[in-house]
């Protein structure tokens, strides 16, 4: 079997995704290239020359922020924003037939950092577009006074 440059890409992005859906399901991973590590609330994946990536999600919510950090950031501190965050929103949408009536609609923006390293630029829109997912997943059941909600991906900066 002959092993090109172009397979060896394949095969390392297929690892990746795994990692990263491990990294999702919160499951350690001490072997292989990519491992996860849980560190206080976060879930760290390390990546061979790249700084790690640590997830925090909130629980029982699908509101996430991720860093692109070799320490664990103070969840708290302001100053530091993550690369990619999830911000919800609601606002009331009138009918045009009858502008009395309102309908609640939820939105969920998915915001990641422009980063001047194209391998990181890579991985957040993998990264973006799997909390996407996940949040579309887990829109089961929509009350009767609510629309469809609407889950964006915008880059900042």
């Amino acid at each position: 079997m002959v092993v090109n440059s172009l397979n060896l890409q394949e095969l390392e992005l297929t690892c990746l995704s795994l990692a990263i859906n491990k990294l999702f399901d919160k499951q350690e991973k001490a072997w292989g290239y990519f491992r996860i590590k849980k560190e206080e609330d976060f879930y760290s994946l390390y990546l061979p020359y790249l700084p790690s990536l640590k997830l925090y999600q909130k629980p029982n919510y699908q509101i996430y922020k991720l860093y692109w950090s070799n320490y664990v950031a103070e969840l708290n501190d302001r100053s530091e924003k993550p690369n990619i965050y999830v911000r919800k929103k609601s606002k009331n949408v009138y009918d045009k037939k009858n502008p009395k009536v309102a309908k609640k609609q939820r939105i969920y923006e998915i915001i990641y950092q422009y980063d001047n390293r194209t391998e990181i630029n890579f991985i957040n829109k993998i990264l973006t577009e799997l909390i996407r997912d996940k949040i579309i997943a887990s829109l089961s059941e929509i009350p009767e006074n609510e629309m469809m909600p609407l889950v964006l991906i915008a880059q900042e900066g």
